[in-house]
């Protein structure tokens, strides 16, 4: 059983490799991808927060992407399409629960990758890194309830609902319900 975030995972940035994918560290020239993701309609639509309005939106992100990573407190990569070298979306532990070896992902892939299985791929590999490499006795995710893909994804791999909260989260003037998923490390 983990106890204990391994550290020196933050020693160097993790480049990991699936099938298909690569995922590594965000560079500045994905900027204008992340800028097309983030700011795409669809890939908002269940986001819960604003979709980028500039360039410089998509810079910062990756600025705190990078000092998230120095300072411990995410871990956050950009996904790759190894064929093509495309960056098609990401995937983070965005926020870290170091004394209950525990965090809380998030992620995103551009509408053309949608439907091919790409982010369980990636959800599989980080599952994997999650519980062998980082230490992680528990994962979070906090979906909209309208979000059937990504409950969907959740569930295959076999994420449990921990909690249906009603109106918790305050969101462009309105109150939305959020559901919490969760996965143990294997015993």
């Amino acid at each position: 059983m983990n106890t204990k975030i391994n550290a020196a995972v933050f020693e160097h940035f993790p480049t990991l490799e699936s099938d298909r994918l690569l995922f590594r560290e965000f560079e500045l020239n994905d900027c204008q991808a992340m800028f097309e993701l983030r700011s795409n309609v669809e890939v908002m639509r269940y986001m819960d927060s604003y979709p980028y309005q500039t360039i410089e939106d998509a810079e910062l992100n990756i600025q705190q992407n990078r000092t998230a990573f120095i300072e411990k407190t995410a871990l956050n990569w950009s996904i790759v399409e190894k064929s093509s070298n495309t960056f098609i979306g990401y995937f983070g532990f965005w926020r870290l629960f170091w004394q209950n070896c525990r965090a809380e992902i998030g992620y995103a892939l551009h509408p053309d990758y949608w439907g091919q299985g790409y982010m369980d791929e990636t959800l599989k590999t980080m599952i994997a890194f999650a519980f062998e490499q980082f230490g992680l006795h528990s994962i979070m995710a906090n979906v909209n309830p309208n979000n059937k893909s990504s409950i969907r994804l959740l569930e295959k791999n076999k994420f449990v609902q921990e909690a249906y909260f009603k109106e918790d989260y305050f969101f462009d003037g309105r109150f939305i319900d959020s559901m919490i998923f969760s996965l143990l490390e294997p015993s």
